[in-house]
């Protein structure tokens, strides 16, 4: 034993002894310290990461040369050759700032070190290379613990219980819609935000201050590129194409283009019901900058977006139950669905540096949206039981018959509205500690509707006419916006509180939200640090809260009020020589004047003439960070319950129609070691089923459980890189989608058998599908 004792301290003593101090400090081109760089030592993996003041000490066991690399987000990595035989006392790494981070960015007050308890930053890496259709932002944002989508042919997404038409998204501080009459995610386009475009993405879960917009659930705030130089990139796949061009007119003008066309027929193709479908969606953006002098600068946005569906449905089959006593649902069908959403947006925004310390800064957005669905579908149905029996010569054939019926739906909806925002805000730096920010806005909100839709149902031998709504609407509503808010940064503490007001002259309701949300960093541990968010989230009615199921509106009804507290810790750490950070947040929402809804696939239908109140409660974590060196991938966990009461309906509290119990999701890319340009993306989700319950009706709303949703997205692709400066890199991908071709049903269609007893059939998503994708950049 002391033998060993003693060979243990003799090779302690050689490993000590050969042991080389690389010490040094990192910092920004003015001089200032940068924390959380990571240093990797390129031969072995080892590293560290700086501090607070920028300083790093590394320890190299053995003698020889090596390679430093020195990465950050939002700096350009720069690589340092060293030879231990002559090290220098100190290294002083100087760090370029990634221009592409700060672009757009012109606030001159300091932000401060909290806007939100929950906020994420997405990388635009992950946003173009995600191995999903259509690279659509949804898609990425949905593998976050706050987010609830189950439908990958949705734009559409829920928040902790909110609903999908909770959630504010903006582009460069101007806020973009969805489309109103849209039903099912297989109808929809693409969501307004454009990876190519954009620079950066920040999304908030809970607990933002009072400077964004009224809405309960989410802000999505994207920031396009300020491009220094001409460029532009190209994408084709089986599902549709997309390019941009970007670059400089002079030195005061700035430009962004981009195209995108979808064509889904390939990808609709996979669902259970069989027949033509012809999507076509269409966009086209643009943004420009105008720099007028060094302290005033006019930004310019135009958007369009042509969406024409059309599909002509055959048949379908779907089989449902267990193996033992298996269902099966066959369905012919004659006629056609036809749908047209198309939208105009235009913006300007005006900026302007006041004075060394006032920012000010001017928005004027104005949207049209025109929207027709016509609607002819009838379709004759059989129910029967399907022998299970393997032995026997009508093995999963129908053998005895349930019920028959014919189902009639007819629609000739059209729907126009003008949107417009104005919103004037000015930000002032008191002094380095402290700033004022105070906004007002006007929204003029204009929609002419007129909806006649109605269900058939011809069963058992009689006819029940179901779901009927018809009505002609103009409806205008002026809302008024204020806030203002103080920030107070302080070496260990920073506080932000606000108040912001709105009016609405439908309903002659005026809405108070207060806000505080407070960040402590513990001295000397500048790796971990503690959020608390209190605060009113309250929205005024928009036109879907209106109109009730019979297509009559109901105006006198309050805006929607929720309750929020927010408690969040940030802990950085150091694997491989590489940062990481977990994020854990549990948070508690109470809600009142709420409007009970149910949700038909993507589309939400309203009860405003009943008032609910209801509650949120949940913890969610996110572990995230360079698993493989250069690349940025994460794990996330979110636990969720929410429920309602309707006074006049329940006598206890129901399961809200958003109620996912558990999520799981991931992304993660990794690359072949040696080879980076060979590359593997996965995308995965796991979330457990959301309720359902009897359509039409909230007697027995969501009392059962839905079908789980489980999605694993993986692509492969080959990057070839080019030293000829007009073209970057080309990538050619194979995407599968739907890897394990999970069954996930989007809605339930309720039939009923000879016996009257009612059956959920499920409406299964898309299945596996292969595609390949060729993208360049210039």
């Amino acid at each position: 034993m002391r033998l060993i004792f003693i060979l243990s301290g003799l090779l302690w003593a050689s490993i000590s002894y050969s042991q080389h101090v690389v010490k040094g400090t990192v910092q920004n081109e003015q001089g200032e310290p940068i924390e959380g760089v990571n240093i990797l030592v390129v031969e072995n993996s080892s590293g560290t990461i700086s501090d607070d003041k920028g300083l790093f000490e590394l320890r190299l066991n053995t003698s020889g040369k090596y390679s430093l690399q020195f990465s950050h987000l939002q700096y350009h990595a720069q690589v340092i050759n060293l030879n231990t035989d002559a090290l220098p006392e100190s290294f002083s790494i100087i760090l370029e700032t990634k221009e592409e981070i700060l672009e757009g960015l012109e606030v001159i007050a300091k932000e401060p070190n909290v806007i939100a308890v929950n906020r994420v930053r997405l990388s635009t890496e992950n946003l173009n290379l995600a191995p999903v259709p259509f690279q659509e932002i949804t898609s990425i944002i949905a593998t976050l613990p706050s987010v609830t989508s189950n439908n990958e042919l949705s734009s559409a997404y829920s928040v902790r219980g909110g609903n999908y038409d909770e959630n504010l998204v903006l582009v460069n501080g101007i806020p973009v819609y969805r489309p109103f009459l849209v039903r099912s995610g297989q109808e929809e386009g693409l969501s307004f935000i454009n990876t190519d475009l954009i620079s950066s993405v920040d999304f908030s879960a809970g607990g933002w201050s009072v400077e964004y917009d009224d809405k309960m659930s989410s802000v999505l705030s994207a920031t396009y590129k300020s491009p220094k130089q001409f460029g532009g990139s190209a994408m084709i796949s089986l599902l549709g194409a997309k390019a941009h061009l970007e670059g400089k007119i002079g030195d005061n003008t700035e430009y962004l283009i981009g195209a995108r066309h979808k064509r889904a027929g390939y990808l609709l193709n996979t669902l259970n019901v069989k027949g033509n479908y012809d999507p076509k969606f269409t966009d086209i953006q643009t943004f420009w900058k105008f720099r007028l002098s060094d302290k005033t600068s006019i930004d310019l946005l135009g958007a369009y977006a042509n969406n024409n569906y059309q599909l002509v449905p055959e048949m379908s089959s779907v089989s449902f139950g267990t193996f033992n006593k298996e269902l099966r649902l066959n369905v012919a069908f004659d006629g056609q669905q036809q749908l047209k959403y198309h939208t105009m947006q235009g913006a300007v925004k005006l900026n302007h540096r006041v004075s060394p310390n006032i920012y000010w800064s001017t928005i004027l957005s104005v949207s049209n949206y025109n929207e027709q669905e016509s609607i002819d579908l009838e379709a004759g149905y059989r129910l029967c039981d399907v022998d299970k029996n393997v032995g026997s010569a009508t093995f999963d054939e129908c053998i005895s018959l349930r019920g028959i019926g014919t189902i009639y739906n007819y629609s000739r909806n059209q729907l126009s509205a003008v949107l417009i925002d104005a919103e004037s805000a000015l930000s002032y730096q008191i002094n380095e500690s402290q700033a004022l920010n105070l906004g007002v806005a006007y929204s003029r909100q204009l929609f002419d509707d007129y909806i006649n839709e109605f269900e058939l149902i011809d069963s058992a031998g009689y006819v029940n006419v179901e779901d009927q709504m018809l009505g002609e609407h103009d409806t205008r509503a002026h809302i008024i916006k204020g806030y203002v808010q103080h920030s107070i940064d302080h070496d260990q503490w920073s506080w932000v509180y606000g108040v912001r007001i709105n009016h609405n002259t439908i309903n002659r309701h005026t809405l108070v939200s207060p806000r505080v949300l407070v960040n402590y960093v513990p001295e000397g541990r500048g790796n971990i640090d503690f959020s608390m968010g209190i605060g009113v989230y309250q929205q005024q009615p928009f036109y879907k809260e209106y109109r009730n199921t019979d297509g009559s509106l109901i105006t006198d009804i309050k805006g929607q009020s929720s309750a929020h507290i927010n408690l969040g810790v940030n802990y950085r750490m150091t694997w491989w020589g590489r940062q990481f950070i977990l994020s854990t947040e549990a948070y508690y929402k109470y809600l009142w004047n709420q409007i009970p809804y149910i949700i038909e696939n993507v589309r939400l239908q309203y009860y405003p003439e009943y008032k609910a109140h209801a509650y949120a409660v949940g913890f969610e974590t996110r572990l995230g960070g360079e698993f493989i060196p250069g690349t940025e991938s994460w794990f996330s966990l979110g636990i969720l319950s929410t429920e309602e009461r309707i006074d006049e309906l329940d006598e206890d509290y129901v399961r809200r129609p958003t109620d996912q119990r558990f999520k799981i999701g991931f992304v993660f890319e990794d690359h072949i070691p040696g080879d980076p340009s060979l590359r593997v993306n996965l995308n995965f989700q796991y979330g457990s089923g959301l309720p359902v319950g009897p359509p039409n009706t909230l007697i027995g709303r969501n009392s059962f459980g839905g079908g789980d949703y489980t999605r694993l997205d993986i692509g492969f692709s080959k990057i070839i890189k080019f030293d000829d400066k007009m073209l970057d890199f080309v990538r050619l991908g194979v995407e599968i989608n739907n890897l394990i071709g999970s069954r996930n049903a989007v809605s339930y269609t309720w039939i009923k058998d000879v016996y009257n007893q009612q059956f959920a059939v499920p409406n299964y998503l898309t299945g596996r599908l292969f595609n390949v994708v060729l993208t360049t950049q210039f």
